[in-house]
């Protein structure tokens, strides 16, 4: 059985930060000293309730089996026996205080067997570069660490609207990119892997990944640009998909590079995917990607009855085999139970284009776009925050930071050289978008027509989890750029979804990826919801 690890200290070489840690403590305490004494009717234990998949939830919050009272408490609870401390995950960037009174108000109004919207009264976690109204929107930065917006980004306000209860934000790479420092940021520290201190959970939606790995809440929000979704998921033994663009809207989330920017979700399982996803999409006038896009004509989560691989022509892609033996390994095993479900496999190598759209595409295009459309978001707001590049920068720079906090080099250089490299204006730039962008999805799309392929098939990344910096660990093996494959679907728009596929050496989890044609959002979740299935037999991670 593959189990969720027992965290030794971890020390990064950069100062403490129990000071912080001290005051979530004392916060989640505070919102858990009001519950109730009996939170439950039905003698319910925290652990199975925290395990609970969405539908799960559903049933027994309308039978009144379970209070959302409850519901909120355990995973408030989860939080401070899991997260906090140096032994701690560090997944949870900000708890929202209103979170257990708004759950009573939802018990108050709802009356027992009586069915609600599906994830009315069920609590989530948002990653911490979504606008939450009366909440710090930090990116992960300290620069930001007073922003606090009047208004809630469009994926949030759909959740609220029909029902959910925002538990908190969640740590990130800083500013949703990496640098070699998976999860980390000035503000929330280190992300750990729930399965290994020595390893994070990758980048950018790295505490939305730990954190559902850790059953810290059922779901939570992320956003991918090349890979930020799916790579966390990948390596935490959860699921995540890059829907098609335009599918969700981005708005009142702080950008990276719209041109490849997703607003997205982590979850446990492949139908509670689709729940969410259901719930999240739509129009949405403030962002012009989603206005035109073709909409799934019934709910993903209906999709997903006797979804099968039988019969299904699958394109296992090879040019990005190689980067670890163990993922290798993992890759072969899901292949073949793919092809014992009944799947027809034909193994592809794809136009080498394909296989370094980083540096000759996806890298330019973010380095063009980053700054004008960062600075869109920050001058929008209010008073006394930072409304341009420069300006950030230099609060960064505050004396009273230095010494006590630490923002990662890498990202810092990034930002510097972004003072100078916004160049949407030119040639280079527009051709990719103009000419190179529509050209690598009329290959990609004329290549599976003519194979007759539902879908292409990949490990998630060739590589599994990072190693935290400062740490080493010799189960550790990575001979190859790790993330290639996940910009087929960052530079084409195509959908993608990662399903754990099995286990590495070190108990670390491994993803398989699914993608299909754009606007196929529902095949793909059919498909990795029946490969999911499929594997029913494997060991399931729990928590120790």
């Amino acid at each position: 059985m593959h189990a969720l690890s027992n965290h030794v200290p971890i020390s990064l070489s950069r100062p403490a930060r129990r000071p912080r840690g001290t005051r979530r403590l004392a916060a989640i305490a505070l919102l858990l000293a009001g519950a109730h004494t009996t939170l439950w009717a039905a003698d319910m234990p925290a652990d199975k309730i925290v395990a609970m998949s969405l539908p799960q939830l559903r049933a027994a919050l309308d039978s009144g089996a379970l209070s959302a009272e409850a519901l909120v408490g355990a995973y408030l609870a989860r939080i401070e026996a899991g997260d906090r401390g140096e032994q701690g995950l560090h997944a949870v960037i900000a708890l929202n205080p209103d979170a257990m009174a708004q759950a009573r108000a939802w018990d108050a109004r709802h009356g027992q067997g009586k069915s609600s919207a599906p994830l009315a009264g069920i609590p989530f976690l948002a990653k911490d570069n979504y606008d939450a109204a009366g909440m710090p929107a930090t990116g992960g930065s300290l620069a930001l660490r007073t922003s606090i917006p009047a208004t809630n980004a469009f994926v949030i306000q759909r959740l609220l609207d029909q029902g959910a209860i925002l538990l908190g934000k969640t740590n990130l790479s800083e500013l949703a990119a990496s640098y070699g420092w998976y999860g980390y940021s000035s503000v929330g520290g280190q992300t750990l892997n729930p399965y290994s201190p020595l390893r994070t959970a990758d980048g950018s939606s790295s505490g939305s990944a730990a954190a559902v790995a850790a059953k810290f809440a059922p779901f939570a929000l992320g956003t991918d640009t090349t890979g930020s979704i799916r790579a966390p998921a990948s390596v935490t033994g959860t699921v995540g998909m890059r829907t098609t663009m335009g599918l969700i809207s981005r708005s009142g989330i702080i950008p990276m590079s719209l041109t490849s920017d997703v607003a997205g979700v982590i979850t446990r399982t492949v139908e509670d995917q689709a729940i969410v996803l259901d719930a999240i999409q739509g129009k949405d006038d403030a962002d012009g990607a989603t206005v035109d896009v073709a909409r799934p004509l019934s709910s993903l989560a209906s999709g997903l009855a006797g979804a099968a691989l039988a019969g299904k022509s699958i394109a296992v892609v090879d040019n990005f085999d190689g980067g670890s033996p163990d993922v290798d390994a993992v890759k072969r095993q899901a292949v073949a139970g793919l092809r014992k479900a009944g799947a027809r496999i034909v193994e592809l190598r794809l136009p080498k284009p394909y296989a370094t759209l980083q540096p000759d595409l996806l890298g330019p295009i973010g380095l063009a776009e980053f700054r004008p459309q960062f600075e869109a978001y920050l001058a929008k707001l209010p008073a006394g925050q930072p409304h341009d590049l420069p300006a950030f920068l230099r609060a960064l720079d505050g004396p009273t930071d230095r010494g006590t906090k630490v923002i990662n080099p890498g990202r810092y250089k990034g930002l510097v050289e972004n003072l100078e490299t916004h160049t949407t204006d030119s040639a280079a730039y527009i051709r990719m978008l103009s000419v190179v962008i529509p050209d690598l999805k009329r290959r990609l799309l004329a290549l599976m027509d003519q194979g007759g392929y539902d879908a292409l098939v990949f490990p998630t990344i060739a590589c599994t989890a990072p190693v935290v910096p400062g740490k080493t660990d010799p189960t550790f093996v990575c001979n190859s750029y790790a993330y290639a494959a996940g910009k087929i679907s960052s530079a084409t728009g195509f959908p993608e979804i990662t399903v754990n596929a099995g286990w590495a050496p070190g108990n670390m989890p491994v993803g398989i990826s699914f993608l299909g044609r754009p606007g196929d959002d529902a095949r793909v979740l059919a498909l990795a919801a029946a490969f999911e299935r499929s594997h029913a037999g494997m060991p399931v991670a729990q928590a120790k």
